[in-house]
């Protein structure tokens, strides 16, 4: 009965690190995550969001979002070497293109110079504009 009972304690811990072992681990080390905008420079020529803008890294995807309103849009992106480039497929109006100069995306696609000056603050850089996030 106790053999029953030891066997039955091994089979549930192996199942249990099984099953722990399962997760999805961040592919793009500090850079995944959520990431709320603090300062665009230069700022877009046209205000369209005036609330919390926030941009939300994992694996090979980046969303945009505004506090109250969801995901505003989806992109495909890539990281390495310290570069990372989004790409908006269907950000293709002028509204669209107007909205994402304001999170600092003045062309579609766009590759920023990636820089971690704190633990939790991240900047973007290109030729157009300079991003300021922090980690949220």
């Amino acid at each position: 009965m106790k053999l029953k009972f030891y066997i039955n304690i091994i089979v549930l811990i192996g199942l249990l690190i099984t099953v722990a072992g399962c997760q999805k681990s961040p592919i793009n080390g500090e850079l995944d995550g959520q990431w709320q905008v603090m300062t665009v420079e230069p700022t877009a020529p046209e205000t369209i969001i005036q609330d919390r803008m926030y941009v939300c890294i994992s694996l090979h995807t980046c969303q945009l979002s505004v506090y109250g309103s969801g995901i505003w849009t989806s992109g495909n992106m890539s990281y390495s070497d310290d570069k990372l480039t989004m790409e908006f497929p269907n950000a293709n109006s002028t509204e669209s293109i107007a909205r994402l100069k304001q999170y600092g995306i003045y062309s579609n696609p766009v590759t920023f110079t990636v820089i971690f000056p704190e633990k939790n603050k991240l900047i973007l850089k290109d030729k157009d504009a300079v991003v300021t996030l922090r980690k949220f």
